[in-house]
């Protein structure tokens, strides 16, 4: 999501006519133009010369020019289907939780397609995992029995959406911690859903189906029925049809987000409360004590600076 007044950055390798059309096309996916407008630029951008732009995307007549782009774009994707499931959510206008059908991927099928396309070296690697994530790596590989292990993380946040802050969406990415580098830092959406939509048992019913296609991870295998125990339906077809085991096991080893995220989504205790917000101490909110800023850093040696 970039500022209204920024822009992506583009490759120096790419061709300039690709350039012009995918920023012309992210304007319609920003929302900072409409389909109809983009598709006389790109047409009247062909008439000037300007080759190497798609037909489809440049058509000026007809209707659904945003819809047409966005399809032009998806067109020959790798990455899967979404899995399409019934969510308990917030209504915003009455304020009560009600059923309704939402999209998500599966950490199961994002790791499958990073496998295929990726190198095994480099998604393998524990390099930057921490000393309790190399441990915890080390145990499951001994639990499973096997040499090939993919650790993944989940990241859990709100992203403000818009330019001015005002509105902000909940999102659950799935990362590789193990990597080193700019992959490393990569993070892949499995959930985006509005703030306001979230209602107190919307990450429960979340985290069922990704607890169950965790658990075809750690096995190694892949579902033959959907997360409720039910016949796979019309938009799991792609699923259906693959029934041969994966060539990999993979565990969670990272579940990250701040202390609210933790506990919305997890149930652990708030900061607030007197169970203590920390797995690590038995320490309570009223036994933090408050001091001056001074206080605080005057018996620091300067030498350690």
């Amino acid at each position: 999501m970039f500022h209204r007044n920024t822009q992506p950055t583009s490759s120096s390798h790419a061709d300039p006519r690709v350039e012009f059309q995918d920023d012309a096309v992210d304007l319609v996916a920003e929302g900072l133009c409409g389909g109809r407008r983009i598709a006389r630029l790109l047409h009247k951008a062909h008439k000037a010369g300007v080759k190497g732009i798609n037909p489809k995307v440049r058509k000026a007549g007809g209707k659904n020019h945003a819809r047409a782009i966005q399809r032009n774009q998806l067109k020959r994707s790798k990455w899967p289907d979404y899995y399409w499931f019934e969510c308990r959510l917030n209504d915003r206008k009455t304020d009560k939780e009600f059923s309704d059908i939402i999209p998500i991927h599966l950490p199961l099928e994002i790791l499958e397609v990073l496998w295929d396309l990726g190198v095994a070296d480099v998604l393998l690697s524990e390099t930057n995992l921490d000393t309790n994530g190399k441990k915890h790596m080390a145990w499951m590989r001994d639990q499973l029995d096997t040499e090939i292990l993919l650790g993944f993380g989940l990241h859990g946040d709100g992203v403000p959406c818009n330019y001015d802050r005002t509105e902000s969406v909940v999102m659950i990415s799935l990362n590789l911690p193990g990597v080193p580098g700019k992959q490393g830092r990569m993070r892949i959406p499995l959930v985006v859903l509005p703030d306001y939509a979230v209602s107190e048992n919307t990450y429960d019913d979340i985290m069922e189906v990704f607890a169950w296609s965790m658990r075809h991870l750690l096995n190694g295998t892949r579902p033959n029925c959907r997360h409720d125990g039910s016949a796979f339906n019309n938009t799991d077809r792609a699923r259906e049809k693959k029934t041969d085991n994966l060539p990999f096991k993979s565990c969670l080893v990272q579940g990250r987000g701040d202390w609210d995220w933790m506990g919305k989504c997890y149930h652990l205790p708030f900061h607030n409360v007197l169970e203590g917000c920390c797995w690590l101490c038995k320490c309570k909110r009223k036994q933090v004590h408050t001091c001056h800023f001074l206080t605080c850093i005057l018996p620091i040696p300067i030498a350690s600076f």
